[in-house]
């Protein structure tokens, strides 16, 4: 079942700074897992098999490349949440 971990605990998230959900960290990025999903939740339970048995097969593959990418510059980031929630806002007024 997909969301039987969603309600799991992690204490401190290393990009927020405070404790999220599993089913945060599952859909963080626009639906899709955060960058850091498999490295934050190794301990956990086994995070790869589980997203591997619920996510298509082009999504797996994109999270273990940003898994394995260094993280995007800061202003990038910060640039791309921007646009993100412009988006958002031009959607639902």
């Amino acid at each position: 079942m997909l969301n039987e971990h969603d309600q799991d605990l992690l204490l401190r998230c290393c990009r927020l700074g405070h404790e999220v959900t599993f089913g945060y960290c599952r859909q963080e990025t626009g639906g899709k897992p955060c960058r850091l999903i498999l490295d934050c939740w190794w301990e956990q339970f086994d995070v790869r098999s589980f997203l591997q048995a619920h996510l298509p097969e082009a999504d797996m593959a994109q999270v273990e490349r940003a898994s394995a990418s260094p993280p995007p510059a800061k202003v990038l980031s910060l640039v791309e949440m921007i646009q993100q929630a412009k988006d958002r806002l031009k959607r639902n007024p």
